[in-house]
Parts: structure tokens; sequence; C-alpha cells
């Protein structure tokens, strides 16, 4: 059934995606090229493949899946709704119910580099857990519930009607690159390394924070005609952040799918 939907989902209508398909996919694929030997080993007997466009393919599955009547509980874990003016995640008033996103990459984090579980639950982990990191790495996606991260926010773009949501999402993304080869070829020459230092879940909290604030100081205009100024920094922000979640997955995949005496820890 899963595997049913993703691939429908790749043939499907267009629909507005966060990031844009392109965008969680050049997060994949910059997190592949980042992964240690044997943790990308690791990953691709799990997916039972090693085509890098067949496995970023996954990162996209997530919200093909939310799109149905089956996946659709799993809506609110792709944002987290911040309170304005505190500017600190907290889980117990942020995300009580564990249902966002900064709470679903520590799960399926865990889900994928859990061995006694089975490779199809381990494969849907990882695309979850692609999909999520590339999500909450797009400064919206941490932003606040009364406008539904910019969703409620009107703009006008190049003559477009747009809401602020759409132009990070996809419109700046379009303007610039035709295919998601591009952007990544674009974002890969982005100034960035993956620490070595095993990724600790709690980190998740510091990605929530730092994308919040670039939510809070830097991704609302002060007009809604969006200047070529506002639109030429936004765009800068968007590689950037593309290259923040590219490394921060590969960090996560490292930690979780590491290797010792052969199999999966």
């Amino acid at each position: 059934m899963v595997a049913a939907v993703f691939l429908a989902g790749l043939f499907g209508a267009h629909t507005l995606l966060a990031w844009g398909p392109e965008g969680h996919r050049v997060v994949g694929a910059l997190a592949l090229d980042h992964m240690a030997a044997e943790p990308r080993l690791a990953l691709e007997q799990i997916m039972d493949g090693s085509d890098p466009v067949e496995l970023n393919q996954w990162c996209n599955w997530p919200d093909e899946y939310r799109a149905t009547d089956e996946g659709a509980w799993t809506a609110p874990m792709h944002y987290i709704n911040m309170v304005p003016g505190e500017g600190q995640y907290r889980r117990e008033r942020d995300c009580a119910d564990r249902m966002c996103v900064t709470e679903a990459i520590r799960k399926y984090a865990a889900v994928l580099g859990d061995v006694t579980l089975s490779d199809q639950r381990r494969r849907e982990a990882f695309g979850y857990l692609c999909h999520f990191v590339g999500d909450l790495s797009q400064p919206l996606h941490a932003g606040f519930g009364h406008d539904r991260g910019g969703n409620d926010f009107a703009i006008r773009f190049h003559g477009e009607d747009l809401n602020l949501h759409e132009l990070w999402d996809h419109s700046l993304i379009e303007l610039h690159t035709d295919s998601w080869e591009a952007l990544y070829a674009i974002v890969h020459q982005q100034p960035f390394s993956v620490d070595a230092t095993p990724w600790n879940p709690n980190e998740v909290v510091d990605w929530t924070n730092t994308s919040h604030a670039i939510a809070a100081e830097c991704a609302y205009p002060d007009d809604p005609e969006i200047s070529e100024a506002f639109a030429q920094s936004s765009w800068s922000m968007i590689q950037s952040q593309l290259a923040r979640g590219g490394v921060n997955l590969a960090r996560v995949l490292n930690t979780v799918l590491a290797l010792e005496n052969g199999s999966a820890r």
C-alpha cells in the first residue's frame, strides 16, 4: 500500500510541498554525498538499492502520503508552531502531544536505527527523516500558527499574487532553477562540512530555534510587494538552509546507521 502511494506520488499532479519536491531531493542528495561509507552501506541494505536518485525520491514520499486519507494523520509532523516572542522551543508548551516536526525527527531517527524492525518500517522511517529534516530547515515550518507559517500572509511577487510560504517553498527556487539537479549544483557550492562527532537527538531543539529565529527576524517583508533586494536575500538564505538540512541529515544518518560488528546500531 505504501509503495503504491509512493509511486503514484512520483507521477501525480504538482502540489504545494515544503521546499517543493526539488528542495527535498536536494537535501537528500547532499546528505547521501556526505555519509560515511559504513552507514551508507547500511542504508543501501535497508533500502534494497544503492542508486542515489532512487534513494532521494523517498524524501518526497511523506508529502504524497500526507495527501491521502490514510496518511492525513501525519500532517502536524511537518511543522512546529512557535509562540510569538518566546524564541526557544519547549516541548511541554509547543509540542505536548509530540506531533510536530521537532519530535518527529527524533522519533524516526530512532526507528531507522532500530535493527529489530522490518526493512519496510525502516525504509519509511528514512523517508520521514529525510523529509522532516528538510521541513525543519525551511524557516516558516518553524514559524507561527496565527498565519499558518506564512500561508495566510499575502504578498505580490513579479506581478503575481502569492503567499509568503509559497515564495519560500518553491517560487524563488523555480525562478532560479528548472530541476532538482540544477538546484543541487547551486546549493552544493555552499561552504559546509559534516561534523564527525555523533549526532545527539537534543540537537534538534537547536535546529528548531535556529529556523524559528530566521522566520521571526528575516522571513517576513516590510512591504507585501516583494522587492528584488528582499527576494535576493531570501534566495541566499534558502540556499544556505538547504545546505544546512543536508548536513544535519547526514549527521543523523551517520550516527543512527553506524556499523558495529557488521550490523547497524
